[in-house]
């Protein structure tokens, strides 16, 4: 059964907007965390991506926070809820800069540190919350896939553990990503807009969705990345002044919804493929959700039943 989630915002409930990654100190996170796995839970989604900023106040915070990691714990086991979290873009593992690589090995292992304590009450191995990152380096940087590879084997096995690579759009493809899991073993997120818009390797849907999904490890659940590029034009309002702006689409920006029949397709090719969960990348959030799922069962039921 493959896990349908969302990530962040649940548009029909403002009330449990995110917070960004300026947070005073993560009980506040998690407090968050909290009203919001109320609502997925109740929603009957068992998939959300949330925003955990690695704590300022490092380890210490966290063990801090024990009692309120552990009542959460105890939450997303009892219902099946997968969690994962994306790292902030700024902070690539490949920098040349030493000290931003610094940075970044410090913001993988708390953030390591905050899933494994979220996942403290599912099965012991292997571990379900993942967090994703970019390779984040140039298209014409031959060194940041070595430099990635040395400081992934520097990590501590907790944080390899966890941490898994996504493809871009453009820049780093799924098969320079391939080529670096061969090197170091990280596991490759497929994403299939991304793979839509940046292919040079000509890989058919198919066969890139199995490649990714080999390079995670044997008993591990994968993670995949599905969204719709925005075709329609949509209204900037006007600010300080200044009139509102009818905004043509910009190239691989996501849109609101999931045209159903980018779903359809993903589940046709991954047929025989190892299992995984799906997070849906759309703006509309919750509401893309529940209406794919709406509209899965009305065009392509024999698909829809394999849906959590």
């Amino acid at each position: 059964m493959i896990r349908l989630g969302f990530a962040v915002r649940a548009p029909e409930h403002p009330d449990l907007a995110s917070i960004g990654r300026a947070v005073p100190h993560l009980s506040v996170a998690l407090a968050h965390l909290a009203d919001m796995l109320s609502y997925v839970e109740r929603a009957g989604i068992r998939f959300y991506r949330a925003v955990l900023p690695p704590p300022r106040g490092g380890f210490a915070e966290i063990e801090a926070c024990a009692g309120q990691l552990e009542a959460l714990a105890e939450r997303l086991a009892l219902a099946g809820i997968r969690l994962g979290t994306h790292l902030p873009p700024g902070l690539p593992l490949c920098a040349a800069d030493e000290a931003r690589a610094g940075e970044a090995m410090a913001a993988i292992e708390l953030t390591a540190a905050l899933l494994e304590a979220l996942d403290g009450r599912q099965p012991p191995a292997p571990p379900e919350a993942t967090m994703v990152a970019h390779l984040g380096a140039p298209a014409g940087d031959d060194t940041a896939s070595a430099r990635f590879a040395t400081r992934y084997h520097s990590l501590s096995a907790r944080a390899r553990a966890r941490l898994a690579l996504e493809h871009d759009a453009a820049g780093t493809s799924l098969g320079r990503l391939l080529a670096l899991h061969q090197r170091c073993g990280v596991p490759i997120v497929f994403d299939a807009l991304h793979w839509e818009l940046y292919n040079p390797e000509r890989l058919p849907l198919g066969l890139a969705l199995g490649l990714a999904l080999a390079t995670w490890p044997p008993g591990a659940r994968a993670e995949v990345h599905l969204s719709s590029q925005r075709s329609e034009a949509h209204l900037l309002p006007g600010r300080a002044g200044a009139p509102a702006r009818v905004l043509p689409p910009r190239p691989g920006q996501h849109a609101d919804f999931i045209a159903p029949g980018d779903l359809e397709r993903l589940l046709r090719a991954a047929s025989g493929l190892p299992p995984f969960d799906l997070m849906l990348e759309a703006k509309a959030g919750d509401m893309a959700l529940r209406r794919l799922r709406t509209e899965l069962a009305r065009r392509s039921p024999e698909l829809a039943v394999r849906l959590g």
